[in-house]
């Protein structure tokens, strides 16, 4: 018949295209639309597929398919002209799904991840009941009571969260409560007790204060000089002054970014006027936080070898005797005055600033005590020379010197 496909009715088997769809399927040949492809690859599972116009998002679906049968033989054609609109609009989105992959990448290497997600809870297994708890130092191992911690456990609330544990007290200055970290708090088992503090912002033990500041609010206290007297406050009534700065989640963590930091102290720079802060304070410690989940996590860190604190004994911090409640306020052993002299004594240092109060009476007692005393109390023969002989030297009198010329 010279159609050449077998059949003598002289008429194209494929001018209708759903008839000739439906021939060609039975030759295990099948025409779809990119639009309408609707799974077409799963159901036919071909060895060749023809492209007619190239699509970056059916070409994933085909490595899919070929990535679960592996051994199978599968081809791709794409029928294509070489520098039409089609292969540029195809090289357009491979070059976009690049540098989008790219673009991950960088920020993943430069990202502070947060312990409560990727599957770091339980050990990287994503469940949360299987974690144990990671202790800052192996020695507080000792102080955790798992029998203690599996009684705080009820079943009956949220599918056995722990319970307000009795441990973990935290006083909060009133003002904090217009922030969210309270109740954060709250729900990660911690007692928050209100009361209004002249010093710190969280008291987590008689010992240790923390000063919370926001990025914002850091800038505005470095700027106004605020920022000193609160961590001079710390550093006075506290063993542990911190101060904490906690960042959003949304935001760069990072004060600036690394090209911005000059090689050179600079009064109008925020990191040169913390590097003076904690240059003045050096009893001041950096608590840099994620977000509040991580404070709250931090917090109970800190908080497993100190005594809890109370309301009554963190109100009165910082108030003289008749401003307190009682009229007793906090009894200060030592003159504060004092202590700022003797820091500043060659030969006193931080570790034997301790012995030295607890020797004197005051500073006339230091300048009578011999240098064999000096060695016995400061614990070096070096340190109690170099005291001795400031304190004796002969300072030149305006009468000696004009005796001189």
């Amino acid at each position: 018949d010279g159609d050449g496909d077998g059949d003598g009715d002289g008429d194209d088997p494929y001018a209708d295209p759903k008839v000739g769809a439906a021939k060609l399927a039975k030759r295990g040949i099948y025409v779809h639309a990119l639009t309408d492809r609707g799974g077409i690859i799963a159901r036919v599972k071909p060895s060749f597929v023809i492209l007619y116009d190239p699509d970056a998002a059916f070409v994933r679906e085909i490595e899919t398919f070929t990535a679960r049968r592996p051994g199978a033989p599968l081809r791709i054609y794409c029928l294509v002209h070489e520098g039409s609109l089609e292969e540029q609009r195809y090289v357009s989105q491979l070059r976009y799904e690049t540098n989008a992959f790219d673009s991950l990448v960088r920020a993943k290497q430069h990202m502070s991840m947060p312990a409560e997600q990727e599957g770091r809870i339980g050990g990287g297994t994503g469940d949360a009941t299987a974690a144990e708890p990671v202790l800052p130092l192996p020695q507080l191992q000792p102080l955790l009571d798992p029998t203690k911690d599996a009684a705080e456990k009820s079943t009956r609330r949220a599918g056995g969260q722990l319970t307000v544990p009795t441990r973990l007290h935290v006083v909060v200055d009133m003002r904090e409560f217009m922030s969210s970290l309270p109740s954060v708090l709250h729900q990660s088992g911690f007692k928050v007790m209100p009361a209004t503090l002249e010093v710190g912002d969280y008291v987590l033990s008689p010992n240790m204060c923390v000063e919370r500041k926001s990025l914002p609010d850091l800038i505005g206290s470095l700027n106004n000089g605020r920022l000193y007297h609160q961590a001079e406050a710390m550093c006075k009534h506290y063993r542990y002054p911190i101060l904490l700065i906690e960042f959003e989640g949304d935001k760069a963590f990072g004060i600036s970014s690394v090209q911005d930091l000059g090689r050179e102290i600079d009064p109008r720079s925020v990191q040169s006027k913390l590097v003076l802060l904690i240059y003045a304070f050096p009893k001041l410690r950096l608590m840099w936080s994620r977000s509040m989940h991580m404070t709250a996590k931090m917090f109970a860190d800190y908080k497993l070898a100190e005594p809890e604190p109370t309301v009554e004994v963190a109100a009165k911090v910082g108030l003289p005797p008749d401003l307190s409640a009682d009229g007793a306020g906090v009894d200060e052993p030592y003159n504060q005055a004092g202590i700022d002299f003797l820091r500043k004594l060659p030969g006193i240092t931080d570790k034997n600033l301790r012995r030295v109060l607890d020797t004197i009476e005051c500073v006339a007692d230091l300048a009578e005590m011999s240098q064999a005393d000096m060695a016995k109390m400061l614990g070096d023969n070096r340190q109690a020379r170099t005291l001795h002989e400031f304190l004796h030297t002969e300072f030149p009198s305006a009468v000696t010197a004009a005796g001189r010329k």
